[in-house]
């Protein structure tokens, strides 16, 4: 091993146990307390985040015009990055947790929706967005089927390596984005249940198709809408609302089903229906750091 591939084993593992540690000061720190550093957190975030810092007002300024004023949306934002704070210290929290115990952190409402397709004997494919805590619904969905979800790897090999294997406990397979297409028709193919996050741009080299989301132009992904029909699947919209620190409600909808004239298009608008419905009820915790329109909008993106 030369010096610099041994420097940066060293780093990553410097970094893993600095995650360890992390890890046990937020197990025995009050949530009170807690919950108040995480706030700071998310406002230096912001303060600091110069690569994003005027994404989240352009998008808010794009899609609410003036039906908001600018001192909502400056909430907006600054609730925005206080939900991302918010999702680490989850993130760390709940890695290591029983489906059980993280039941008792959520309430569900329309669960009659995941049981009427598994009566049915249906797969599920979870759609859902960069919005709330969206990273427990894996592990949470875990306890009706196994289930395989698409998320991008960690840099840190041994971060990676320790997620994985906590989620292999809970009957949840992480799959990489690259080539993550196989092992999701897996999954369906062995009835069991996947779940994917759809909310950011799609490039069309990548499957993105044009759909409309608050009346503007954006490209979302037709992973989901072509393996709905191919294996004639369920597509569940569902999003983490938090009710309050630490605890959070799954919003499950009503399901987009194949039926006849079912077409690639209109279930993938379907789901950027669903998604738009959820953010204009609590804008505040979606991701709006995100460029979500610059396919055909880029110039909203440039800074003043």
């Amino acid at each position: 091993m030369d010096n610099q591939k041994r420097e940066f084993v060293l780093k990553d593992f410097s970094f893993f146990i600095l995650y360890k540690v992390v890890k046990f000061i937020f197990s025995i720190l009050p949530k009170g307390v807690a919950k108040a550093c995480l706030n700071w957190l998310g406002i230096l975030v912001r303060k600091f985040d110069g690569m994003h810092k005027h994404i989240p007002k352009a998008n808010l300024d794009f899609v609410f015009g003036n039906k908001l004023s600018n001192e909502q949306k400056e909430i907006i934002v600054q609730n925005s990055y206080k939900n991302l704070a918010y999702n680490l210290y989850e993130f760390v929290i709940n890695s290591s947790i029983t489906v059980e115990e993280l039941s008792q952190k959520v309430t569900i409402t329309n669960e009659k929706y995941i049981l009427d397709a598994i009566k049915d004997n249906k797969s599920i494919i979870f759609v859902s967005a960069h919005y709330g805590n969206w990273e427990l619904l894996g592990k949470y969905f875990s306890k009706y089927k196994p289930i395989s979800v698409v998320g991008r790897p960690l840099n840190n090999e041994y971060l990676n390596n320790d997620l994985k294997e906590s989620r292999a406990l809970d009957n949840c397979d992480i799959l990489d984005r690259s080539g993550a297409t196989r092992g999701l028709m897996k999954a369906l193919k062995n009835k069991h249940n996947i779940g994917l996050v759809v909310d950011q741009h799609t490039a069309p080299t990548k499957g993105g198709i044009e759909v409309k989301l608050f009346g503007k132009k954006a490209l979302q992904t037709d992973i989901p809408a072509r393996l709905a029909l191919k294996f004639d699947a369920v597509i569940l919209p569902t999003f983490v609302v938090l009710k309050e620190f630490g605890k959070y409600e799954i919003k499950v909808y009503p399901p987009i089903e194949v039926i006849k004239d079912s077409t690639i298009e209109s279930l993938t608008q379907a789901q950027a229906d669903a998604i738009e419905k959820q953010i204009i009820e609590l804008p505040d915790l979606w991701m709006w750091q995100h460029k979500r329109f610059k396919e055909n909008y880029s110039e909203i993106y440039k800074k003043v």
